[in-house]
């Protein structure tokens, strides 16, 4: 008996089973998926929505910065440099016999007179913002222009759309005049 197992086991010949192949070849597709995905950077849809999610959240700091101080809040687009900045108005500006105040570390200065809160947001290369109601005229001195302004309340002035484009992709936001809160809506641009 002894030498039919031996004989058996030496006449047996070593093979894959069916499981060990689909496991080889599960880790070699999902292997060559993430590679695939990491060397071909992020697609648009996922640039849209990132650069959506950013703009969404510096408006939502300016508007909760301007309930929190009981003081407008301008959000200003400088077209030259594509920053997005937030002035404060001069009518909640300390007088100069005033002094500083608690919270002047917030503020920088842009052309010495300009006060300027300091979160700042700058449109992604390659990313177009459009306002429906844009008119080049509306550009001040400085070459900003406003775009909308928030309220203690948490309103906003006017009802403001903006249009932020990336390829093919456009996301349009709307913020409301009455809550300040912005909506928004993606579609393709039809080439």
């Amino acid at each position: 008996m002894k030498s039919k197992k031996n004989s058996r086991t030496t006449t047996e010949k070593s093979t894959f089973t069916l499981l060990e192949l689909v496991v080889v070849i599960s880790i070699l597709a999902l292997a060559s998926s993430l590679a695939v995905a990491t060397f071909r950077g992020e697609s648009p849809a996922r640039q849209m929505e990132n650069a959506s999610l950013q703009f969404e959240a510096f408006c939502a700091k300016v508007r909760f910065n301007a309930m929190e101080n009981g003081e407008d809040r301008i959000v200003l687009l400088n077209p030259d440099t594509r920053q997005f900045l937030v002035k404060i108005p001069e009518e909640f500006q300390p007088k100069e016999n005033e002094g500083t105040t608690t919270g002047e570390t917030e503020h920088s200065t842009i052309d010495g007179e300009n006060r300027v809160f300091l979160p700042k947001w700058t449109l992604p290369e390659n990313f177009t913002l459009e306002r429906a109601d844009f008119d080049p005229s509306e550009l001040s001195e400085d070459g900003t222009l406003e775009l909308f302004r928030f309220f203690p309340d948490g309103g906003a002035s006017g009802r403001r759309t903006l249009e932020l484009k990336y390829k093919n992709l456009r996301r349009t936001f709307d913020i409301s005049p009455l809550t300040g809160l912005m909506t928004s809506k993606e579609d393709e641009v039809n080439q």
